[in-house]
This record gives structure tokens, C-alpha cells and sequence, in this order.
């Protein structure tokens, strides 16, 4: 538990952990197509949907502690389970294909892409340390993405295998997500993370069955 002071109104604040936190529990609902049409080729689709009960996210509570005698009301911000339902419900596209069909050393190329849409809901609204809404919302409580979930999300990756050459590009792209429904300080509003890429790549060469040397770069 660690105490401070509110600079602005004098009252006492602190960042706790939460030891009875219930663990999260879902119902999962999955459909799924899958087209394998060439011996190493796939084209797959699938939908899902999620409800999620006592999922964590950042509450506030009022606890009394006491010092030398002197007991306080503390405003303790930490992780805590919502009592409401998380959805989350989407799809995802993927595709896979190794072109061994092509002559020569073009047989060593193929292909690995996947994209998802995701819709999520059930984080409460912004909330001040008094655990109050800042001021009237232009979001409907509860309709805030749950945190870390991307709506679009995009990995592809080029690769070539063949012989003892192993040659991989993968780019990654999300767009904008939700680190914290409320920001610690004012005007305590929903903080989010921008869009993000990150392009990765290697190369490798063995030399014997047991042994590799390469290079690889992470972004």
C-alpha cells in the first residue's frame, strides 16, 4: 500500500493490490471455415463472441487507515472485478500459402496474412480518485473497449525456406487501443495508445544439420 496526498484538495490517496480479486471467466462461442487447397495452402474464417464475467480494470474504494491512534479515510485506487458483463465479439481472416509449385528456387516462397476485427464493451466510464464520473459522459457507461483490445489488427509475413536457406519478413499494425480508462491525474480521462506497426525480420544459414548461424532484426 502506498499513501500519498492529493496536491490539489489535501486528501489522502493510494495505489494498492487487490488479493481477493476472483479470477476472469468467459463463455466462448466460436464458428469456424477452413479451405485447404493446395498441400501446404489455407484459407480460413473465423467468428466469435465472448461474454466475460469479473473481468479486472483499475476501481477506486474508500478504506480506513489507521496511524499512531489516527484513523483516515483513504481514496486506494487498484485492479478490482466488475460487477457488469464484457463482450467481445469479431472475426478473423487468415491465409496461408507456400507457392512449392514454382520452378527452381521460387518454390522456396510463401505467404502467411491474417486480419481481425474486434468490438469490445463493459469497462465503465472515466472515473475521478472519489471514484465519481468526471461530469456527464458522451459515452454510454459500459461502452468502452476493454483494455489492450485493438479493432483492426493486420500480420503478414513473407517468408522463403528452402535448402538450408531460411529467409522471414513479418510486419504487425494495430490501430488506436485502451491503456487505462482513467487517467491518474485531471482531468482523469480515458487514455488511449495511437495506432502501432512493427516490421521484424531474420536470416538464417546452416551450416550443418545441428548447427545455424543468422540474423535477426527486431523492431
Amino acid at each position: 500500500l502506498i499513501i500519498g496526498a492529493d496536491p490539489s484538495t489535501g486528501a489522502l490517496t493510494a495505489t494498492s493490490g487487490n488479493p481477493f480479486l476472483k479470477p476472469a471467466t468467459a463463455w466462448q462461442f466460436d464458428a469456424t471455415l477452413e479451405w485447404y487447397f493446395a498441400r501446404v495452402g489455407s484459407l480460413t474464417f473465423n467468428a466469435f463472441y465472448k461474454s466475460i464475467d469479473n473481468f479486472f480494470y483499475q476501481a477506486v474504494t474508500n478504506r480506513s487507515v489507521s496511524n499512531n491512534g489516527v484513523t483516515d479515510t483513504v481514496n486506494v485506487r487498484g485492479p478490482a472485478n466488475f460487477e457488469g458483463k464484457g463482450k467481445i465479439k469479431g472475426f478473423e481472416v487468415a491465409y496461408q500459402h507456400t507457392f512449392d509449385f514454382l520452378p527452381g528456387f521460387l518454390s522456396g516462397f510463401g505467404v502467411n496474412a491474417n486480419y481481425s476485427f474486434i468490438e469490445s464493451s463493459g469497462l465503465p466510464n472515466t472515473f475521478l480518485n472519489t471514484g465519481s464520473p468526471v461530469a456527464v459522459s458522451t459515452i454510454t457507461p459500459g461502452n468502452l473497449p476493454l483494455e489492450g483490445l485493438s479493432k483492426h489488427n493486420v500480420n503478414a509475413t513473407v517468408f522463403y525456406e528452402k535448402g538450408p536457406i531460411s529467409l522471414r519478413a513479418a510486419y504487425n499494425w494495430r490501430s488506436r487501443f485502451l491503456l487505462t480508462a482513467a487517467d491518474v491525474i485531471f482531468p482523469y480521462t480515458s487514455v488511449f495508445n495511437d495506432a502501432t506497426g512493427q516490421l521484424d525480420a531474420s536470416m538464417f544459414f546452416s551450416l550443418t544439420p545441428n548447427i545455424k548461424i543468422g540474423v535477426q532484426g527486431v523492431n
